[in-house]
């Protein structure tokens, strides 16, 4: 039995990898599923979201399949009853009429059931599947276990979960049936499970996977997972989901190719894992940070008591956001490394620079208590790069990030203080080339590089910045203070026209601010921060 279609080699990605796990089984006799392959990785893209490519992937035949409509009420119901059938399930969409056909020929169906407005004709039976729900499991001999509603584009999350012995009927808007629901038809029978435990492959999912594709993986009893993105390094479910796995199939758009896929994938079984788990800093977590020395409590709370204590502190913290996100939040230190100097110094660069091992009690005390922190750069007239290759060792551990902040960035002439610094983009490019090589070469995972802001004119050519490298998240930070309107003018002027590959962070000043925001208004900030610091 072949695995993939020989005409789609370009829309499937297949690739073999050598791992040490034991061997899936081949799928259950007579259930049309393709034998899984241990050690073998490949990719249905279903860029079109019919589902098409999928099927291809997962199945040799299949004697029903079910077909929808496009518009949400359809999908909602048809990946119900395909999950029931265990059967699998395309969608008509604009301009695959082609493909569709040909598709559901290759798979040799007798029966075609369509649910909603579908076109779609066959020599083979064809059945429109009825508006009232009763009558729906009669015809189809589902069970359903209640109905649930599914919010908007969220009808592959409900999928997921399903379970084909009693799915929910999964509702989302008005349904209107096809021309021909209500005719008589004989009913139908649900299958038999492709895969069963230990046998079924991995499947991976994530938002913008086409419902039709999550249908299909569900109903044939593959093992899913979805993601927050596409990438198996996310998150720590995302990790654990491919750790044990010999056989992953990945399906939807942004996987990359098959080379970039099954380096993902080794690096999420190889590579340390984050604070919060997975090995990339967004969207599987987001950040409460304390920020200040551990010199002087005038630079910042981190100061204002000792290291544990202040590890107390951003964990109450991590308590009051956590009811309003999504993600785990995650506690961390914002660490000031080197500070702006009134006075030239030895060096003449207006900052001074501590020793690395005197930021070592307060790295430790987060780190240790599974957190992150972050080390804070003021250059004065130092070269951003010379003052982050003071702390390189500690930037090797996975769990340590860096900050720059240009506001005291100085040129010749000028004076922390005296005026707003500022720094290029060619200086950042610099700082992001040395830290990206430093963590690829330290084997570690992803990294978060911050950039404070409060003024456009602290960051010039800020449009150049290269966001490229995949060892780093690139982080802006909005520094502004003042009143709620105030801030969030700074907030919005600092977004216009920022890379989208850049995420959104934001300050809260206990004294500055008036009033300080709350976890509830903090979190309520579009987009939300994904970083949040304390000073």
């Amino acid at each position: 039995m072949r695995h993939v279609n020989r005409g789609v080699a370009t829309a499937v990605l297949a690739i073999s990898l050598v791992f040490s796990t034991a061997a899936c089984g081949s799928g259950s006799d007579g259930t049309g599923a393709s034998p899984v392959e241990p050690g073998r990785v490949a990719v249905a893209a279903d860029s079109d979201g019919s589902g098409v490519e999928t099927t291809r992937l997962l199945l040799d035949e299949a004697p029903l399949v079910v077909i929808a409509a496009p518009d949400d009420a359809a999908q909602a119901r048809a990946a119900s009853v395909a999950i029931g059938l265990r059967a699998p399930m395309l969608t008509e969409v604009s301009g695959g009429e082609t493909a569709l056909a040909d598709e559901v020929s290759r798979l040799g169906a007798e029966r075609v059931l369509r649910v909603g407005e579908v076109s779609f004709h066959s020599d083979d039976e064809v059945v429109d599947a009825p508006a009232d729900p009763q009558e729906l499991a009669g015809l189809t001999g589902v069970r359903f276990g209640g109905t649930v509603e599914a919010g908007p584009g969220r009808i592959d999350d409900l999928v997921v979960h399903q379970q084909p012995d009693s799915p929910a009927l999964i509702t989302a808007g008005e349904f209107t049936a096809g021309a021909g629901a209500g005719a008589g038809a004989e009913s139908f029978e649900p299958g038999a499970a492709a895969w069963d435990g230990d046998d079924a492959p991995r499947v991976l999912v994530h938002d913008d996977t086409p419902v039709a594709s999550v249908t299909t993986a569900v109903a044939l009893g593959a093992a899913v997972s979805h993601l927050r993105a596409p990438d198996p390094r996310v998150d720590g479910g995302s990790v654990r989901a491919v750790r044990d796995a010999s056989t992953v199939y990945a399906l939807g758009p942004d996987w990359g190719g098959p080379d970039e896929l099954e380096d993902h994938i080794e690096k999420a079984r190889t590579v340390p894992e984050l604070p919060g788990g997975g090995q990339l800093m967004f969207p599987g977590r987001r950040f409460v940070a304390a920020y200040g020395s551990p010199v002087t409590p005038a630079l910042g709370i981190l100061g204002e008591q000792g290291p544990e204590a202040s590890v107390a502190l951003v964990q109450r913290l991590v308590e009051q956001y956590q009811p309003f996100s999504p993600e785990p939040v995650i506690a961390a230190f914002e660490i000031i490394g080197t500070v702006a100097s009134g006075a030239p110094g030895d060096d003449g660069n207006f900052t001074n620079e501590w020793a690395p091992e005197k930021l070592l009690p307060l790295v430790d005390a987060i780190t240790d208590a599974g957190g992150y922190a972050v080390i804070d750069l003021q250059p004065g007239m130092a070269d951003m790069v010379d003052q982050a290759q003071i702390f390189e060792e500690l930037l090797k551990r996975p769990d340590v990030g860096l900050a720059l902040d240009p506001e005291w960035k100085l040129r010749p002439g000028q004076q922390p203080g005296a005026q707003i610094g500022s720094v290029d983009a060619e200086e950042v490019n610099r700082v992001i080339d040395w830290l990206a090589d430093l963590t690829r070469d330290s084997g570690g995972p992803q990294k978060l590089l911050i950039l404070h802001q409060f003024s456009t004119a602290m960051i010039t050519n800020r449009d150049q910045i290269d966001t490229s490298r995949p060892e780093l998240a690139v982080s802006l930070h909005a520094d502004g203070h003042g009143t709620p309107d105030l801030k969030m003018g700074t907030w919005d002027a600092l977004r216009a026209g920022l890379s989208p590959d850049i995420w959104m962070a934001w300050k809260n000043f206990y004294d500055e601010d008036t009033p300080t925001f709350t976890p509830a208004q903090t979190m309520a900030v579009e987009p939300r921060p994904w970083f949040v610091s304390y000073q």
